[in-house]
């Protein structure tokens, strides 16, 4: 049985800079950021294999800009799926600088230079 979105929790840990997502207690995901004056910048996420496609990754991506945009700095973002998972909500949009030269040569991030 898949999980719920409801059933994932979200918490940041500021000792290792992580958004991570849990299921009955067990992280299955996380969301790395920096911060340097004054600013913050999400870098990379991770969900287990066996976990993907299952709003995971969407809910990390949600909490850590509803957290993060609570300063008045825009979240730097050089995260292939947070780039994509603000295209396709522009809510975010005036909240975030999204760097796409920095990515990582994943699946992501060819997809989203190609036109997604």
């Amino acid at each position: 049985m898949e999980p719920s979105l409801a059933a994932v929790e979200v918490r940041k840990d500021e000792t290792t800079r992580l958004y991570e997502a849990l299921i009955d207690g067990q992280v299955v995901g996380n969301l790395a950021y920096e911060t340097a004056g004054g600013r913050a910048t999400l870098t990379h996420s991770y969900v287990d294999p066996e976990q993907r496609h299952r709003g995971i990754a969407s809910a990390l991506a949600r909490y850590a800009l509803e957290d993060l945009t609570q300063s008045p700095a825009k979240v730097g973002i050089y995260c292939g799926f947070v780039a994509d998972y603000v295209q396709d909500h522009p809510e975010w949009n005036d909240a975030v600088d999204i760097s796409r030269s920095a990515f990582i040569a994943t699946r992501t991030a060819r997809d989203t230079t190609s036109g997604h």
